[in-house]
């Protein structure tokens, strides 16, 4: 499955952390270590699948975590509309 960015949204990396602007509303939010190297894979195009076992690697956690945790925080940038479906 492939996502974009909602064209209400900028985003940028600071100090390896992902921080969100909503132009309307001027909120921002600013991503953990997961959320942004998530985010960051999202952006890239990388299947659900690699950015499972990137999160693993990453956090040294084994891959049913990794997969719930990737799950939760995608369906979170759906929810706030970050990113939609494409």
């Amino acid at each position: 499955m492939a996502y974009e960015l909602s064209k209400e949204y900028l985003w940028k990396e600071v100090k390896e952390r992902v921080v969100v602007l909503h132009f309307d509303s001027g909120k921002y939010y600013s991503l953990n270590t997961t959320g942004s190297l998530i985010w960051k894979s999202l952006i890239e195009n990388i299947s659900r699948d690699e950015i499972v076992n990137q999160v693993c690697l990453e956090f040294d956690i084994d891959r049913q975590t990794a997969e719930n945790d990737t799950e939760e925080i995608i369906n979170d940038f759906l929810s706030k509309k970050f990113i939609k479906k494409v």
